[in-house]
């Protein structure tokens, strides 16, 4: 996660001025708090960062169940029935292309039996 500025090589973050050697740490995770890209630093381990993203996968997870819980309270009745319309329309499509499947195999076959007949007829 970086500030947006470009930095090169030897200068600090744009908001802290100065030489930092291109590490910027005054972001901080919302969740833990901990400078990111300055672990060594600040003894942050590779566990605390694990742990940090497992709770920000967590909070994203319970955020998207609500939402849907709020979404099906509000909309289910409509998008109950839009459901079925797609799954009718897939039914529907994939009998057309078995239909369509058997027509064209019928076809081949017409197409092989009459090859077969003219090159019997040439003999």
């Amino acid at each position: 996660m970086g500030c947006g500025m470009e930095h090169g090589p030897g200068y600090g973050c744009h908001e802290h001025g100065g030489f930092g050697g291109g590490k910027k740490t005054h972001h901080t995770c919302p969740t833990c708090g901990m400078p990111h890209g300055a672990k060594a630093e600040f003894g942050a381990t590779e566990a605390d960062l694990g742990s940090c993203k497992l709770v920000k996968k967590a909070v994203k997870k319970l955020l998207m169940e609500k939402t849907k819980a709020k979404i099906d309270a509000r909309w289910g009745d409509k998008l109950d029935a839009v459901a079925q319309e797609l799954v009718d329309m897939a039914e529907e499509k994939m009998k057309l292309k078995k239909e369509m499947w058997k027509h064209k195999k019928e076809m081949k076959e017409r197409m092989h039996e009459i090859l077969a007949e003219e090159m019997e007829e040439e003999d």
